[in-house]
């Protein structure tokens, strides 16, 4: 949802607003503008520094998952697949999204402000479809364990990630067609506003409300399977292979713990952002002050690219052991190096003091 908050008061910025403000209404009237209006003029440190870090982070571990999951065969499965499509998913979020929002708060310009808002619009639907694509998964996995191999495929995984980008990409797209060539004229204003409200409802509707319906569904029989499983190991098992088998099981519940709090933080940090947009869309907001605006709307949904690949990084057993497995490896390579390093420089010291040894021999 894409706001049109002003949050610095008018009183405040008369002066400054004056040269543009004509400009900004007829850009927003027209769609072209409509989205954000950032809050902070220019670029602000105490604001923008920590999106600009924030991103940075965000890059680099969401490139560290894909780069794991290319270089350990041992992780190419087709959950890990659905999450390295998510981890495609946020890097965009760091790559392009944060800078493209910091570049329509610096320049408040048609070229930075109408792609930052498809882009955040594209990464929200693309992230709800994923983790709703891995909810279902796992909970195929758990409850149709003996045919999961044969239900959840690489084709039918090609298929779904190929459906989530086009939905993602249609999503953010779609608004376009009755945005770009939109008129100052106060009917088509209304009209405007009224399709944008309607879009926006049912976007809320489709890619947050249902999907959020679906995966606390998904999630509620995951853990009475969980259990249930737990107590059929005790009942039929022997006791030498009831450790194993809850052990196993136990892995599947910690799996699932994984994934739903990614759909947690997910929803804590979106949607703050949608209740702010539809209390502007129907005119029912209050300013307030600019860093509760900037802290729990704009930022929290930042972070969820960043909260994703921690979570299955450090939370998945696969993930965890081949990121410490690749920096062990890369530390021995390293002192390998430095021990070749070492020994080539004392050999070179031996055989220059042989060399002087025989010098003052023929002497």
């Amino acid at each position: 949802m894409e706001n049109t908050t002003q949050v610095i008061g008018e009183d405040e910025n008369n002066e400054n607003n004056h040269n543009y403000t004509d400009d900004e209404g007829s850009a927003s009237a027209s769609g072209e503008y409509s989205g954000e209006e950032l809050f902070v003029e220019g670029f602000s440190a105490e604001f923008d520094t920590f999106p600009i870090v924030l991103a940075c982070f965000i890059v680099a571990i969401n490139l560290t998952v894909i780069i794991l999951f290319i270089r350990n065969r041992s992780l190419k499965t087709v959950t890990n697949s659905f999450l390295v499509s998510l981890a495609a998913s946020d890097l965009l979020a760091g790559m392009v999204g944060i800078p493209l929002t910091i570049s329509c708060s610096v320049f408040r310009d048609n070229n930075f402000c109408p792609p930052a808002q498809l882009i955040w619009r594209f990464i929200s639907v693309s992230t709800v479809l994923h983790i709703l694509l891995v909810s279902v998964d796992r909970y195929i996995a758990i409850k149709y364990a003996m045919r999961y191999h044969n239900i959840v495929t690489r084709k039918v995984f090609c298929a779904l990630t190929t459906l989530a980008w086009t939905s993602a990409a249609f999503v953010s797209l779609i608004q376009l067609s009755w945005r770009t060539n939109a008129r100052m004229n106060e009917d088509e204003d209304e009209d405007l506003n009224n399709a944008q409200i309607i879009y926006d409802l049912t976007i809320f509707g489709l890619f947050f409300a249902v999907p959020l319906f679906v995966m606390a569904f998904t999630y509620g029989r995951i853990f009475i399977t969980v259990r249930y499983h737990e107590r059929q190991i005790c009942r039929y098992h022997s006791p030498s292979d009831t450790e194993q088998a809850l052990s196993h099981n136990s892995a599947q519940r910690k799996t699932a713990t994984i994934f739903l709090t990614m759909l947690i933080v997910f929803i804590v940090c979106w949607l703050p952002y949608f209740i702010l947009s539809f209390q502007e869309e129907f005119g029912h907001y209050e300013s307030p002050p600019v860093w509760v605006v900037y802290v729990f709307y704009y930022y929290t949904r930042f972070f969820t690219s960043l909260s994703n690949p921690l979570l299955y990084v450090l939370g998945k057993r696969d993930f965890r052991e081949a990121l410490t497995q690749a920096i062990c490896k890369k530390n021995r390579t390293r002192n390998e190096s430095r021990a070749s390093t070492t020994l080539t420089a004392l050999y070179g010291m031996e055989q220059g003091n042989s060399a002087d040894a025989r010098s003052d021999l023929s002497r």
